[in-house]
């Protein structure tokens, strides 16, 4: 059986990386469009951040996220970025790949992700932040979401919208691939200037 390495401890590394470079929460905060209470929540571990956060925070404290895209600082009117620069992550079984579509340099309270599904993918999630909501398109296949002890299966062209500040689970439901765009809409106080 081929175990997958476990997550880094977000907040764990965030603090140590403040600390290190002697920033306040307001000051990363302000580097990153994180809001502090937000960051304080995150190294304090009680929210699970999105993807789109986690890259906002490696991003402003320089830390190395191996898909940095250096067109996105040039003055040309277009940033094309190749699929091999697309930032991705994979659920813990391996099946699941989710590639992050929205701009890396620029924090929106929504982050979208093309998502692919091998059979039997599974991808589990802890709760976000509270006001999270996901929102998404089966393309192609059969794919399920389970909150709350509920479970809808959708089918391609279905959408499914629901909370995602409690753990939920998505499924491929198929007997192959299937694929979803999924956006996941954070609250926008966590992105708001704190006065």
């Amino acid at each position: 059986m081929n175990r997958k390495t476990p997550p880094p401890n977000i907040g764990r590394m965030v603090r140590s990386v403040r600390k290190t470079r002697n920033l306040t929460l307001a000051q990363l905060s302000e580097r990153s469009g994180v809001s502090r209470s937000m960051l304080s929540a995150i190294e304090r571990e009680t929210v699970n951040p999105t993807f789109s956060v986690v890259w906002a925070l490696t991003q402003s404290l320089g830390i190395d996220f191996n898909a940095l895209n250096e067109s996105a600082l040039s003055d040309d009117p277009v940033e094309h970025v190749k699929r091999y620069s697309t930032p991705m992550r994979h659920s813990e079984d391996g099946k699941c790949t989710l590639h992050m579509l929205n701009p890396k340099r620029n924090m929106l309270p929504v982050e979208w992700h093309d998502m692919q599904m091998e059979q039997d993918g599974v991808l589990e999630s802890a709760a976000h932040a509270p006001g999270t909501f996901e929102h998404l398109t089966c393309l192609a296949g059969r794919i399920s979401i389970t909150s709350a002890s509920r479970t809808i299966v959708a089918e391609p062209g279905d959408t499914l919208r629901y909370r995602a500040d409690r753990p939920h689970v998505i499924r491929n439901e198929a007997d192959g691939p299937s694929r979803a765009l999924l956006l996941v809409a954070l609250p926008a106080h966590y992105f708001a200037p704190e006065t």
